[in-house]
């Protein structure tokens, strides 16, 4: 009985010496959780916040990339006389671009109720050699709130992100990658300047070497005509050309004209066109080739090389009728310009006041909410396509190698001697060579750009 009654108490006593150990254990597990918690949202909310940061480069540094594009610059020569001037041209319009992006007041750029602020105060720029230049962006956010850290004294944290964008045009680039762009405008153009060019092209300038890809004459700002090398314009075809293979000059007129043959053109169920067929836009002559003018056919080109990669037809005639023609209506329709001339409510262009490389293109919205309104891009704006002359066809299947792009501005459609043709300015020229060096060809955005613009991380050599 001894026995059993100290057995009673040494067993009774040890558990009320463990009594309340459950609730200590459960207040450190707590504490661990809450912990854990707090540790949790502290990572989460960087990672969030770095993400957002991330954006916001990525979109700075395109941003940037594609005012260089806009500027002019990456067409050049590197050894062109304006190169320097132009360089500065590009930098002031990246940074302006970049800025614009980073001090947006909008809450797409804002984290933590903050707004990031470059590292250095400026993006940085590197100009290589071959015109291709890279514009870096580092953003950096500080204060964002912590909850675990505050355990060691540490109230915030920092977000920082970088990111390199290129404007690249194979321009100048004997061994080159190829560029593919969509939208182009069914204006298969002689490889000629109009402007430098005589009657007979005696002594006549190329935009491109196409065995190089080297831009001979950088143009931009020139002013001149397209018109169609189909001949007589009074009949709907083109089994006759004016000029063979169609090329340039200035023919005693006042104004420089360049002629084109018309690109074939297949619709694509992905093409873009407005939906208003309201005069001038829809119909036509013939409807696939006049929307391909007005809205954006999404076939995709590419230049340079040797193999034919462009077909032109002589079933139409895109002047035909005159003021009345496809190229005509269906070009009012692309600049929303009700009639011939300027003042018609297409944008402007101005870049006589600040002449290349002097300042940046004021367009200026002709119509719309942004009428009389400076903006930075434009339905005007277009990419027209460049034929080899030396190995031009003009017998069935009408195949032609495209050795560049002009990318331009679309002033006006004319209704005077000419009636129907189409007066553009040079913004871009884009060549290639025929030594492409097998990589996969480099699409930008919505592939529309002749001058793609692409994230490059990291930077290439």
């Amino acid at each position: 009985m001894t026995f059993s009654s100290n057995a009673d108490f040494v067993t009774g006593s040890r558990g009320r010496g463990e009594r309340g150990q459950t609730i200590l254990l459960v207040a450190v597990s707590i504490v661990s959780l809450l912990a854990m918690a707090a540790l949790a949202i502290d990572v989460v909310s960087l990672y969030v916040a770095s993400t957002e940061i991330q954006r916001s480069a990525d979109a700075a540094a395109l941003a940037g990339a594609k005012a260089i594009a806009d500027s002019g610059y990456t067409t050049l020569q590197p050894g062109d006389t304006n190169l320097g001037a132009a360089q500065l041209l590009a930098q002031s319009m990246a940074t302006q671009a970049i800025l614009a992006i980073v001090q947006a007041a909008t809450p797409v750029n804002q984290v933590a109720g903050g707004s990031p602020v470059q590292v250095g105060g400026s993006p940085a720029f590197t100009w290589l050699p071959n015109n291709n230049p890279h514009v870096t962006v580092t953003l950096q956010l500080t204060n964002l709130p912590t909850f675990f850290a505050r355990v060691w004294g540490s109230k915030s944290a920092i977000a920082t992100a970088s990111a390199t964008a290129e404007a690249y045009n194979p321009a100048n680039l004997q061994n080159f990658t190829p560029i593919q762009t969509t939208c182009v405008k069914p204006w298969l153009i002689g490889n000629i300047d109009p402007v430098t060019s005589t009657n007979d092209n005696i002594g006549a300038v190329n935009f491109v070497t196409p065995a190089t890809g080297q831009v001979e004459d950088a143009a931009i700002g020139e002013q001149f005509w397209l018109s169609s090398d189909c001949n007589p314009p009074g009949l709907d075809g083109c089994t006759g050309l004016h000029r063979t293979p169609p090329d340039a000059g200035n023919f005693g007129l006042p104004t420089a004209y360049i002629y084109f043959v018309p690109l074939a053109v297949t619709a694509q169920p992905g093409d873009i066109c407005p939906s208003s067929t309201a005069s001038p836009c829809g119909g036509g002559n013939h409807p696939d080739y006049k929307s391909a003018i007005e809205c954006c056919n999404v076939t995709s080109y590419t230049c340079g090389g040797t193999v034919p990669n462009a077909t032109y037809t002589t079933t139409l005639n895109p002047e035909y009728q005159g003021a009345n023609s496809d190229l005509a209506t269906g070009t009012e329709c692309l600049i929303h310009a009700s009639g011939e001339t300027l003042g018609q409510g297409q944008d402007s262009l101005d870049w006589k006041t600040a002449p290349f490389p002097t300042g940046p293109p004021r367009i200026t919205a002709g119509s719309g909410p942004q009428n009389n309104n400076l903006v930075s891009t434009s339905s005007s704006i277009v990419t027209i396509p460049i034929l080899d002359n030396t190995t031009f066809s003009n017998a069935f299947p009408y195949q032609e190698t495209v050795v560049g792009f002009l990318q331009a501005f679309v002033n006006q459609v004319d209704m005077d001697n000419f009636a129907g043709d189409v007066n553009i300015t040079v913004l871009n020229v884009i060549g290639c060579s025929q030594t492409p060096n097998g990589n996969a060809p480099v699409t930008g955005g919505n592939g529309a750009s002749p001058i793609p613009v692409r994230l490059i991380t990291p930077p290439s050599p």
